[in-house]
């Protein structure tokens, strides 16, 4: 018991609010479920969360890459999973997007953001994120496909690449929003959830799949989830390892 509340101790003690100067990140996220087998691995979702503020409210400077490193633990399957290519979904909505490449969705999302355009205030801007799996030179990636009404009908698409990594985080994503993508705009709040289940050769397969990698005799484990990462415009990086814990499943 002893060892289990010192576990529990160490995982909800880990900081996950990163400043620079009077640029503040506030991460988040987890996996579900939590309860997972010890030698095998299971379908998770995968939940990451992000929010960009400044001291005393300045507009902060504009994202430019993202970095999400998921635990080795964590793997990602796309064999015999649908390809969304970029064609297909570009100045398209939400709607649109997901009849066209809806069979290769594997994650959804929203934002919050504010464009300031040269001698006019700045004003929000909230909208729809659908994450699909893609194909980029040949390697997995994922297309993320923004949308937003406000103030007017508008979208974006920016690529996560995927790759393989040797260490603590097996799966690493990066993303990155040139100038040409966000030039007026600032980031406030990005919310992904990954997850996807689906058949293929009469089989069930997950897009996101993990175990509970704890000690033998110990039924909870303590493990670096990911590591989340941003780079803004000025050249500050931000970046927060997430502890968490889950149970071995009997």
């Amino acid at each position: 018991m002893l060892v289990t509340a010192l576990l529990l101790g160490a995982a909800l003690a880990n900081a996950e609010l990163v400043e620079r100067g009077n640029l503040f990140v506030k991460f988040q996220g987890g996996i579900a479920p939590t309860n997972l087998p010890r030698h095998a691995n299971a379908p998770i979702s995968v939940r990451i969360d992000g929010t960009v503020r400044t001291l005393g409210g300045d507009r902060p400077p504009a994202l430019r890459f993202i970095l999400i490193a998921i635990n080795r633990g964590g793997r990602i399957e796309t064999k015999g999973l649908p390809v969304c290519r970029r064609s297909q979904i570009e100045a398209s909505s939400s709607e649109q997007a997901l009849r066209t490449c809806g069979d290769a969705l594997v994650g959804t999302g929203r934002y919050s953001a504010g464009v300031a355009f040269p001698e006019q205030d700045a004003f929000p801007i909230s909208g729809q994120i659908l994450a699909f799996n893609t194909v980029i030179d040949g390697e997995r990636a994922i297309l993320a496909h923004v949308y937003g009404r406000n103030p007017y009908p508008s979208s974006r698409i920016f690529v996560f690449h995927i790759r393989k990594s040797a260490g603590t985080y097996g799966t690493v994503l990066t993303a990155a929003l040139p100038a040409a993508l966000n030039r007026n705009g600032y980031l406030k709040r990005i919310v992904l959830n990954l997850k996807r289940d689906y058949v293929y050769r009469g089989r069930k397969h997950s897009y996101l799949t993990a175990a509970c990698g704890a000690p033998e005799g110990v039924g909870i484990g303590v493990f670096p989830f990911v590591r989340v990462g941003m780079t803004f415009a000025d050249g500050r990086k931000l970046a927060s390892t997430l502890i968490r814990t889950c149970t071995v499943r009997s």
